[in-house]
């Protein structure tokens, strides 16, 4: 992943690239619930676009389920837009009460929306044009280092609104978890794009084994648990049951990417097919994510 890391989920899901994740406690007393989980929750949906939208371009550009990636491209460029300014500035419709304040994080979210800039616009010209190659290239260029930055985002969020009377540990524990197997689902979409369209090097295939392999025990770990990594079961009937509905079918999701690792391509049907089906588990995702933020309130 480059700059990325690259370890086991085991080791990832307790350090972000190097970062201890809420290393940062404070002191138990009142403190007025500003949206302390919706912020980290904010900042997992970062991370999951810096995928989407790199996944949306490699799919657009070579004309494999066109229509759907270039809805995921704008859903993307919308979604970050919005996001990251719910981070900086608030946005009380999403729960997050005040722009952030802590001179470190908004410096992170100014260096981070640089960057957008640059990949938006590189983005919305593959839609308009998908044989842009100047662009495409430019977009396949940041896609790790977005994830980086993102990833360096989301874990200062994690430490600063990280604490016994804001947001338990465990909770927070689950929405990292839920919010990176969201992020997974593209990610191992966009690696497995650049595989079987020819555009990457042998790194992707590493990539794309290690992203598989993290999906895989992470969804394993949700479903039933890993209390020696911290993560917990699902804590409700309604979690449980949308863990097992996006997860039960995940060794045959990922036999299609086995297929690609044993032959080096996909057809553009199952290609499509893949990425429709990653598509629907990011959103899915994406909900259990917004059930475990919901669960975290019952401590205010």
């Amino acid at each position: 992943m480059n700059k990325t890391c690259t370890r086991t989920f085991a080791a990832a899901i307790l350090l972000t690239c190097g970062t201890s994740l809420f290393a940062d406690t404070q002191d138990a007393g009142f403190v007025e619930d500003t949206g302390a989980a919706l912020r980290i929750e904010a900042g997992d949906e970062l991370r999951v676009v810096s995928q989407e939208v790199p996944s949306a371009v490699c799919h657009l550009h070579n004309g494999v389920a066109p229509e759907l990636a270039a809805d995921l491209l704008i859903e993307g460029v919308e979604k970050f837009d919005r996001l990251l300014s719910a981070l900086m500035v608030g946005d009380a419709d999403f729960g997050i009460i005040g722009g952030e304040e802590k001179p470190r994080t908004i410096r992170l979210l100014d260096d981070l929306q640089v960057d957008w800039k640059t990949m938006r616009a590189a983005a919305l010209s593959v839609h308009d044009n998908p044989n842009d190659e100047t662009s495409v290239s430019l977009v396949y260029g940041m896609a790790s280092d977005m994830l980086e930055k993102t990833y360096v985002v989301l874990s200062e969020l994690e430490a600063e609104y990280s604490n016994p009377v804001e947001l338990l540990y465990s909770d927070a524990m689950l929405l990292e978890v839920s919010g990176r197997q969201a992020m997974l689902t593209q990610r191992i979409s966009y690696l497995a794009c650049r595989k079987w369209s020819s555009s990457a090097d042998n790194e992707y295939i590493d990539l794309l084994r290690t992203a598989t392999e993290q999906y895989r025990f992470a969804m394993q770990a949700m479903q039933n648990g890993a209390p020696e990594l911290g993560v917990n079961p699902p804590p409700t009937p309604e979690i449980d049951a949308a863990l097992h509905a996006v997860g039960d079918d995940t060794e045959l999701v990922l036999g299609k990417i086995d297929t690609l690792f044993e032959t080096g391509a996909l057809s553009a049907e199952r290609a499509a097919d893949l990425y429709a089906i990653m598509a629907d588990k990011m959103h899915k995702m994406e909900k259990i994510a917004h059930l475990y933020a919901e669960y975290s309130k019952r401590v205010y």
